[in-house]
């Protein structure tokens, strides 16, 4: 599989964007025996296309796992069902790489957020 982890848009947080998660083991059926409980991750960087999130919580992402974000860039709330696609264990927790879907309306929400979120740093700093 090509993963996209070089692809030309991909915003790195300086302080990492706080989030939640849930495993769901179908994507296309959501019933309550198919999510788990609430976990909170830090989203590290994302892009229109994917995420890679910062968690304690150990994943087998091998089990064909999706995962529900849930997270706000600037104002607007963002809810999102992911797919694993890769894992890193670091010191004090591990790392996932998780891809979005293709569609056109959440990518371009991110963009914006994303936009919006710059122009506020920005004038802050001036």
């Amino acid at each position: 599989m090509h993963y996209k982890r070089k692809e030309s848009f991909r915003y790195t947080f300086t302080e990492p964007c706080k989030a939640t998660f849930r495993l769901i083991k179908d994507a296309n059926g959501l019933s309550e025996k198919e999510i788990s409980k609430k976990g909170i991750c830090e989203i590290i960087d994302i892009s229109p296309h994917g995420v890679k999130i910062f968690t304690e919580f150990s994943i087998a992402i091998d089990k064909q796992i999706h995962v529900e974000l849930n997270f706000t860039l600037d104002e607007s709330p963002i809810d999102l069902i992911g797919e694993f696609v890769w894992s890193h264990r670091k010191i004090n927790g591990y790392e996932y790489g998780i891809n979005f879907p293709e569609d056109t309306n959440t990518e371009q929400l991110i963009i914006n957020e994303l936009k919006s979120l710059r122009r506020k740093s920005i004038n802050v700093q001036k």
